[in-house]
């Protein structure tokens, strides 16, 4: 219903430089974040849209010409200036980098590319592994180091921890390494038997920690030196299904009808449940922000609920098999967007189902592009 409008959308943001976060191209949207364009880009490639493939490699190229010595990506590039963040710095600007790059790489054909990019991507990968911090195999990530950078996880999270995983997969396969094969398969292995209750009988990165973590239908958020945080991340778990990890599919597809159900909709949360003022972690997130406050309770990335991982979700879920859920998100978004208009805001509310945040942005159109897709598009390398 929507597709001709939300590629027109991307390709509005397509620039010199690379993709821009919103066709709007105002205050720090008209800039090449890593984690927007990249999965801008992925869209373009489902679509096969040669203008957004023209701007994903555009942005390939703008983020490895402003690599850091020690290989890690920009968050963002604007005219030329280089942005690794304010607060903290981001880790998920380099996965998404490394990952979306060996996808186009693969999809172009275009070995010279591939030649000229390896040393980048080898150096992208080689800071990866010093933010393990103690070589133990799981990236750690600070507090606001990833695309939720106002909210309340940090640590070994589940969500830069797959995109990892992403990471090392598609590099080792793009050049034939066999000892990235083998480490990306020992990440796998990792986050398998660390972020889901188990009997495996592999040693635990935090003994004490799993064994008094509750079990629950998905994988949990985040691991940290005092536990475990057990709220459901939904970009790491759609990820995660989308690359073939291993999830009780039954048990999961009932968690979140239960959801919907409790919210009275099929916008899900990208977090759940909703932290509220008087809540341990509300002292983590009221402070937490660097223009305004916008976590109040259902909104941003406290409950809010963004098309971008709802696509994710849609194409993690069809990729086992199951359309049910996946339509129904579809058949919500599309109601929302008939009946409210604003098409292709950043995020909704999800207790008024406000649609908030900046318009015509690349990641919600990316996200309703992902819902539409088929099964027989979907396969990352």
């Amino acid at each position: 219903m929507f597709k001709e409008e939300a590629l027109d959308v991307i390709r509005k943001a397509v620039t010199e430089e690379g993709l821009l976060a919103s066709a709007q191209q105002r205050d720090n949207y008209a800039r090449v974040w890593a984690r927007d364009s990249m999965m801008t880009g992925y869209a373009g490639i489902l679509a096969n849209d040669p203008e957004t493939l023209e701007g994903l490699e555009k942005s390939i190229l703008t983020l490895a010409k402003h690599q850091a010595d020690n290989g890690q990506i920009p968050s963002n590039v604007v005219h030329g200036k280089a942005s690794f963040g304010t607060h903290v710095g981001r880790t998920d600007a380099t996965t998404w980098w490394v990952a979306i790059t060996c996808e186009y790489l693969r999809t172009s054909g275009n070995s010279s590319l591939q030649d000229q990019l390896k040393e980048p991507l080898y150096k992208a990968l080689s800071c990866l592994k010093t933010w393990e911090y103690n070589q133990r195999g799981l990236v750690y990530s600070p507090l606001g180091g990833n695309w939720a950078d106002e909210y309340v996880t940090s640590g070994y999270t589940l969500y830069d921890n797959i995109l990892r995983y992403w990471a090392l997969k598609n590099v080792s396969e793009l050049y034939e390494d066999d000892d990235l094969k083998t480490l990306a398969a020992k990440t796998r292995q990792l986050i398998q038997d660390n972020f889901i209750k188990n009997e495996s009988g592999a040693s635990k990165y935090h003994e004490t920690a799993y064994a008094k973590v509750s079990a629950k239908p998905y994988f949990w958020a985040s691991l940290n030196a005092n536990g475990y945080d057990e709220r459901f991340d939904l970009a790491g778990n759609a990820l995660a299904l989308y690359l073939d990890f291993d999830l009780e599919l039954h048990a999961f597809s009932d968690f979140l009808v239960k959801v919907s159900q409790e919210f009275g909709h099929w916008m899900l949360p990208a977090f759940y449940p909703v932290i509220y003022p008087g809540d341990d972690d509300w002292r983590l997130l009221e402070n937490n922000y660097s223009y305004s406050f916008k976590n109040e309770p259902y909104h941003f990335h406290n409950g809010g609920s963004w098309p971008i991982f709802l696509g994710w979700l849609s194409l993690g879920l069809r990729r086992k098999g199951i359309s049910s859920i996946p339509d129904q998100i579809l058949e919500q978004y599309e109601s929302l967007m008939n009946e409210k208009g604003h098409h292709f805001r950043e995020y909704y509310s999800t207790d008024k189902l406000l649609p908030l945040g900046t318009e015509q942005l690349c990641f919600s159109a990316s996200g309703y592009l992902m819902m539409i897709e088929g099964s027989n598009a979907l396969n990352p390398l």
